[in-house]
């Protein structure tokens, strides 16, 4: 079963593999697998990239001074708050390994690689159901009443695949109440919501860990 599991509901956008189950070309595909931008890169990349075609050549900065920099200044916080990495998902499984942490949990529905990376980290994981009759909320005092030093908590906001933003407040009380508990926050699809601020600032509790993605709302993840 974990098997089918993986298959079916693993990550999205594999366009070869659609293809071939579909007996169909790439072209012939078209992939809800994925929350990518339906309108596309801006226009204006193309132009940046044929103009820096020519740097393809040399390998870039494996520390990626330049661009922390740039991110830095945008987000109006300091570049030893950042690291940059080939898709947000590369840090969530990143994440299990290198923090110490004992156990994870996890509000569902979310996105499938948050349970998926814990699991192969070996980390005990805690799903926590939301309910569609209540929006999707998520009840902070029954979360909180589960919540063990040492736990690695993930939540999207606003969550795929739901589009819902948990309460900044309650979020952020919840996050400063429990320093010895890890909490990442998934902004991946932040530029699509309107009324979720972000939590990224230079004051950032430092149990609290958020990712940004340029992947979804500039549509570029094959850029990569």
């Amino acid at each position: 079963m974990k098997k089918i599991e993986e298959r079916y509901f693993g990550h999205g956008g594999n366009l070869e593999d659609l293809a071939a189950k579909a007996g169909r070309s790439r072209e012939d595909i078209i992939d809800f697998s994925a929350s990518i931008n339906p309108l596309g890169p801006p226009e204006y990349l193309r132009k940046i990239i044929s103009r820096s075609v020519e740097q393809l050549v040399h390998y870039p900065d494996p520390y990626g001074y330049g661009l922390l920099s740039i991110i830095a200044g945008v987000l109006g916080v300091d570049t030893g708050q950042l690291i940059v990495a080939n898709g947000s998902t590369e840090v969530i499984y990143a994440l299990p390994r290198a923090l110490d942490c004992i156990r994870a949990v996890i509000p569902v529905p979310s996105y499938f690689d948050y349970e998926e990376s814990c699991l192969l980290a070996g980390l005990e994981t805690i799903r926590v159901p939301v309910s569609e009759k209540k929006g999707f909320r998520i009840n902070f005092a029954d979360l909180e009443g589960l919540l063990q030093e040492g736990d690695l908590v993930f939540l999207g906001r606003p969550n795929n695949p739901t589009g819902v933003s948990s309460s900044a407040a309650d979020l952020l009380q919840m996050v400063v109440g429990h320093p010895n508990i890890w909490f990442a926050i998934d902004e991946s699809f932040h530029e699509f919501s309107e009324s979720s601020s972000s939590f990224i600032s230079r004051h950032m509790p430092p149990n609290l860990i958020v990712f940004r993605s340029l992947t979804k709302f500039y549509a570029i993840p094959g850029l990569r």
